[in-house]
């Protein structure tokens, strides 16, 4: 007879040894971080001193290097320690240290130090002193003033709280009296000793290298704090910790496919991209409003300018660092990439939040069967634009909604504004699932409308280009519903060709018929969160078909609405039977591996065929060479304005970004910039010279051979420069 196998002897030692390595990572953060910090110490010093080659973002002192990024990851992790320990105790004191270490981040990431240093100097008229720059004394009054007001707070509030919180932050003051001597101290020692390379580059990792173990001591010290405040117990953090091991793989899985789709091709994915990383560039150097692009003929003129992406620049200004007129665009492209991969990848960690919030089994893995459901979704997502920021917004709104946290919507409605001008569809989540508790339950819970519409107004109102804003969406959203001029706008306001449609979004249009059937097929009643799923999958869905630039966001709602339905019954299947789940695990992962590595390379081909990064970088670096800053230059395409003002934005231009905001600003000078791009206004010279602000060049892309032609026939347009890719004329009046 045999007897049943009993594995409870066996698996102990296995759950004992995952506890204990659960109680080392959680009791050993401060060796953990140490040990990341010592390693780019050693990495740094072995490709200084050592034959060993690498990339110049392992060196500690490279401006937007690994190194630098992981000091961001740990004053994010203090940023967020801080706002736990403050919400719990609200003490002054606790706020204080929040505003100090969230200025310190933010300086650090977006040097607001030097774009605030040079706004002063200007602003002021500061003189050069004692060697000093009048930038460098800009910076030195800005990072003095801000001191004075951080210090005054601090003792004042110190004065005010109590023994623990007082002991808490003399460890914090300790730390940065430290990190100030690391990082001031030893950085003039080092440029003392900068005639001895030996010294200054020992001094350099003993700088940078300081630097990166004070800041992990500081992140043990608000960590100890807010274990203790808050009582973790060890359980609590060994979930924790797995929760945030399962974050960071998927999270990883999704960068690494998002990098082999944006590697694929050396070049941005689609115009627009050029654009915003030049902006990103711009908000680096000039602050939270540069200078904005040249288009005094449009509604996009400098006195009704509205940067309706302008907390999407400021994310890229993290990563954008170097003037494509230096090398020709190759580093600001590469550095916009990176930023472009992460911002992909978090909508696919916020939908996993949100279904592991909904209970959903299997969370990671629905997630990534995201990846299985468009090529074309993948695609849209690679852009260098803010739909993927976009659709994080909606499904972290998502997520808040199901668990009752409304007043978030608030500061979310006011990030959206600033975000994106799709700030809208934050009002259509929010009514669908207003809609959807009253038909289900019958109430009617105003707080999901009243949240989101006043942090909307709110981040309208307040806005660094109130009211031109307003003025902006009126003009340009509005007309995008009911266009009746016939301007002809980009393809993606365009819906696909029925085969086109079923090739990119088909297996989602699959999935969504298939989770209806199954529902009704099991006679399972819609509760809210379903009914808002399905509304939403079902909306996005016909504003797929009018228009193909939806297929960013209808897979994700198909996918959250087929996981939040289907989940329950797959556990009802498995009931007491443990065995089908790892049945049903594989299963899936079967089903989805062979649709996600056709879908996946569908993105990568779709990817691979961007146009050139270097289509008009020959032509425009001559241009801004060889002409005037503030010359008015007529282009024969709207949509090359992106690359001119990527490599060139000194000039000004005819027309940009969409063709409706030359047709909305003067409909009869549009029609006019038509029949002249199109070869059919002779000898053209003229009229482009007197009807658009006196322009100096031309500039025309090779394909526009109708126009080209004329232009050879005028004695008006001289050609000054000509490549494989576009043609540059002088007008001569």
């Amino acid at each position: 007879m045999f007897t049943k196998l009993d594995l409870t002897g066996f698996l102990k030692p296995v759950k004992s040894l995952s506890t204990r390595v659960a109680d080392s990572a959680t009791c050993h953060l401060p060796l953990l971080l140490l040990i990341g910090d010592a390693l780019f110490i050693l990495l740094h010093l072995a490709l200084v001193f050592t034959p060993l080659s690498g990339g110049r973002l392992f060196y500690l002192d490279v401006d937007g290097g690994y190194a630098e990024w992981y000091q961001y990851l740990k004053l994010t992790g203090i940023v967020w320690l801080l706002v736990i320990l403050a919400r719990e105790q609200r003490r002054p004191l606790l706020i204080v240290w929040l505003a100090l270490f969230a200025f310190l981040l933010l300086d650090d990431a977006l040097r607001l130090h030097e774009t605030a240093g040079l706004w002063l100097a200007n602003a002021v008229g500061l003189p050069p002193l004692i060697g000093l720059r009048p930038r460098d004394l800009g910076e030195l009054l800005f990072v003095g003033l801000v001191a004075l007001g951080l210090l005054t707070a601090l003792v004042r509030a110190y004065q005010d709280s109590d023994g623990r919180t007082r002991r808490f932050s003399l460890s914090l003051i300790l730390a940065l009296l430290a990190l100030g001597v690391v990082g001031v101290g030893l950085d003039m020692l080092g440029q003392m000793a900068s005639g001895w390379r030996v010294l200054h580059e020992v001094l350099i990792a003993i700088e940078d290298g300081g630097e990166l173990i004070v800041v992990s001591v500081m992140v043990w010290l608000v960590y100890r704090e807010a274990r203790e405040v808050k009582g973790w117990t060890a359980v609590q953090e060994r979930a924790r910790l797995q929760t945030l091991a399962v974050g960071l793989a998927l999270f990883a899985v999704c960068t690494a496919v998002f990098a082999y789709l944006q590697y694929s091709t050396p070049a941005l994915v689609g115009n627009d991209g050029y654009y915003h990383a030049k902006m990103g560039l711009l908000v680096r150097q000039q602050g939270l409003t540069p200078t904005p692009p040249q288009l005094p003929l449009t509604i996009l003129n400098e006195a009704e300018f509205y940067n309706h992406h302008l907390l999407f620049h400021l994310y890229l200004a993290l990563f954008a660092q170097t003037d494509p007129a230096l090398d020709g665009g190759l580093a600001l492209t590469q550095q916009v990439k990176v930023a472009t991969i992460i911002l992909a990848a978090l909508p696919f960690l916020a939908i996993w939040w949100l279904l592991r919030g909904q209970g959903v089994r299997g969370a990671a893995l629905w997630t990534l069967a995201l990846f299985a459901l468009s090529g074309a979704f993948l695609y849209r997502l690679s852009m260098t634009r803010a739909q993927s920021a976009s659709l994080l917004v909606m499904v972290l709104a998502l997520h808040w909604l199901f668990q009752g946290k409304y007043r978030r919507l608030l500061p979310l409605g006011v990030l959206y504004v600033w975000l994106y001008d799709a700030f809208p569809l934050l009002l259509v989540v929010s009514g669908i699932y207003f809609a959807a508790l009253y038909v289900a339950e019958r109430r009617l819970v105003w707080p999901v409308l009243a949240y989101p519409t006043g942090g909307i107004l709110i981040g309208l109102v307040v806005n660094p280009y109130f009211p031109q804003n307003l003025t902006f969406i009126a003009r340009h959203l509005l007309p995008k519903l009911w266009d009746s001029s016939g301007v002809r706008v980009g393809n993606e306001w365009y819906p696909y060709d029925s085969w086109v449609l079923l090739e990119n979004a088909g297996l989602a249009l699959g999935l969504f018929l298939l989770t209806m059937l199954i529902l009704n097929w099991y006679n399972r009643r819609m509760d809210a969160r379903l009914l808002t799923l399905f509304l939403l999958a079902a909306l996005f869905g016909l504003m797929l078909f009018r228009a193909r630039r939806f297929v960013e966001y209808f897979p994700a709602f198909v996918l959250l609405f087929a996981a939040v339905s289907l989940s329950p019954l797959l556990v009802e299947w498995v009931g007491s039977r443990p065995y089908r789940r790892y049945q049903i695990a594989a299963a899936l992962a079967l089903l989805l591996f062979i649709p996600a590595v056709y879908t996946v390379r569908d993105g990568h081909t779709a990817v691979a065929a961007s146009a050139p990064a270097d289509r008009y970088a020959a032509a425009t670096l001559w241009l801004k060479a060889y002409s005037p800053p503030g010359s008015m230059v007529f282009q024969t395409d709207w949509d090359d304005f992106t690359r001119l003002f990527f490599y060139d934005s000194d000039n000004v231009y005819t027309v940009g970004l969409d063709p409706t905001y030359l047709s909305l600003h003067d409909m009869e000078l549009y029609n006019e910039w038509v029949q002249i791009t199109r070869g059919q206004v002779a000898q053209p010279s003229a009229v482009i010279y007197e009807r658009f602000n006196n322009a100096a060049y031309v500039f025309a892309d090779i394909n526009h051979t109708a126009f080209l032609s004329e232009a050879a026939k005028d004695p008006g347009l001289q050609e000054l420069y000509r490549d494989a890719y576009a043609v540059i004329f002088a007008i001569q009046p």
